[in-house]
């Protein structure tokens, strides 16, 4: 009997699950079933835990390298791209998860590209150069939102979706991350 990483479990856990009820005690309540059942407990444990302890460990260090936060935040620059107000009509669905006629409604924001000091002009010339596919890029995007997405405090996906869209047109390498201005808004029309 090995667990699913290989190991055997301990020799003594093994006697007492092949136990039976002639070389157990003369104890009425401890023949036949339940010794087996406290066994099949205890190594079901034993087997559970005996996988908790993986070589693969992830570590902080790692993770925190694999979100770039190895850089000092005084090394980064917001850099406004533009200031919008974008009408759209926002998708509903029903409980049922039909859709339903959208909510009109225009959202208002400002919108900043985090980047090294170092990019800083390659990334306000990309801004200039590109100002009409940006600008399309965004307006785009927002009217491809649902509600849902609208009522998220921090308009999580919206940000995702505009970083993924914008980064080709100022540079993979150049862009870190994006964020809206504090009064970032929406509203009925």
């Amino acid at each position: 009997m090995t667990s699913s990483n290989g190991r055997a479990p301990p020799a003594a856990l093994t006697d007492f699950l092949t136990l039976d009820s002639t070389s157990m005690p003369s104890q009425p309540h401890m023949t036949g079933f339940l010794p087996r059942a406290i066994g099949l407990i205890a190594l079901t444990n034993l087997l559970a835990l005996s996988g908790c302890g993986s070589s693969d460990v992830a570590r902080l260090e790692d993770y925190l390298e694999e979100l770039e936060f190895d850089r000092p935040l005084e090394s980064v620059k917001e850099i406004k791209v533009n200031s919008y107000r974008v009408p759209c009509a926002a998708r509903r669905q029903d409980a049922a998860g039909g859709d339903v006629e959208p909510l009109w409604v225009q959202m208002k924001f400002d919108l900043y590209v985090i980047a090294e000091e170092k990019d800083e002009k390659s990334v306000l010339a990309g801004i200039e150069r590109h100002r009409g596919m940006l600008d399309d890029t965004v307006h785009t995007v927002c009217r491809q939102s649902s509600i849902d997405h609208l009522l998220d405090a921090r308009w999580s996906a919206i940000e995702t979706r505009l970083l993924d869209a914008i980064r080709p047109l100022l540079g993979e390498q150049r862009v870190r991350q994006i964020t809206f201005s504090s009064s970032m808004s929406w509203e009925p029309i």
